[in-house]
This record gives C-alpha cells, sequence and structure tokens, in this order.
C-alpha cells in the first residue's frame, strides 16, 4: 500500500507502457535494421526495465487479488496478467541475446563464434515475443479495466 493505495493500480499503467514501447521498438530492430545503431543498446535495457516492471507488477496483482476476493473476470485477469508477465520476461531475454548477436559488441565479443543463423532466429524469436507481449497486455488491461469499470 502507497498512501492507502494498492500497488498494483499505481504501477500497471508504467508497466503496460514501458511493455508495449519494449515490444514496439523489438519489432523495430528486428523488421528495420537501422533501428539498430539509433536504439544502441537502449533496446535490451528498455526490455529488461519493462520485463521487471511487468513481472512485479503482476506479482502486486495477485496479492491485491487475495485481498478483494475473487470473481471469473478477475480470474481471466489474473491469468492474463501471468502472461503478460511472462511475455515482459521472455521479451527481455531475447532482446538482450538478440542485441548480442546483431550489435557490433556483442559480435566482436560473442557472436562472431556462433553461426550466422542464430541471428534471425533470435530476430525471428524476438519479434513473436513482442507480438505475444503486446497480446498479452492487451487482454491483461482489457479484463483489468473490465473488472473495474464493468462492460
Amino acid at each position: 500500500m502507497v498512501l492507502g493505495l494498492p500497488v498494483h493500480p499505481l504501477l500497471v499503467h508504467f508497466g503496460i507502457v514501458l511493455l508495449l514501447l519494449a515490444a514496439g521498438a523489438q519489432l523495430l530492430v528486428v523488421v528495420l535494421p537501422r533501428f539498430r545503431h539509433w536504439l544502441g543498446w537502449g533496446m535490451p535495457v528498455l526490455a529488461v526495465v519493462a520485463g521487471v516492471v511487468t513481472r512485479v507488477t503482476q506479482s502486486f496483482g495477485e496479492i491485491l487479488l487475495q485481498t478483494v476476493g475473487s470473481s471469473q473476470i478477475l480470474e481471466q485477469h489474473g491469468a492474463w496478467g501471468v502472461r503478460a508477465g511472462l511475455a515482459g520476461i521472455l521479451l527481455a531475454v531475447l532482446s538482450v541475446l538478440h542485441w548480442v548477436a546483431t550489435s557490433p559488441w556483442g559480435r566482436s565479443r560473442w557472436a562472431a563464434r556462433w553461426p550466422g543463423w542464430v541471428s534471425t532466429v533470435l530476430g525471428v524469436l524476438a519479434a513473436v515475443a513482442a507480438i505475444w507481449a503486446v497480446v498479452a497486455v492487451t487482454l491483461a488491461g482489457h479484463t483489468g479495466a473490465t473488472s473495474v469499470w464493468g462492460g
């Protein structure tokens, strides 16, 4: 609780924005490689911060669910929240690996030893994780808003 308010609704919009930004940036980096240089190491950092914030928000949501009781829509919201938290962590891991495989720093230290197809596979997996993160956070947000505002 912060000033009498549960932490989950205070963090949730921050996590949503960060995860959607990270997912969008990851898609840009994969689809339009010129953005790799522009975003640089900021891309994996954004993805890691988004993954951590999303996971922390999900944890506080579980705590809140224990205090307010359960309903069908809250159960759905919780299930999508878990998926969004996992999608955030998966996106963070794949973003870091894709950055290592494609950045000059990563290629010179690590990825030079990897076969060439590894960066392509990591890019595809990171793009799929980004799309899954958008879907999961959107449905978590929709069910959360429905639980609060009806609909």
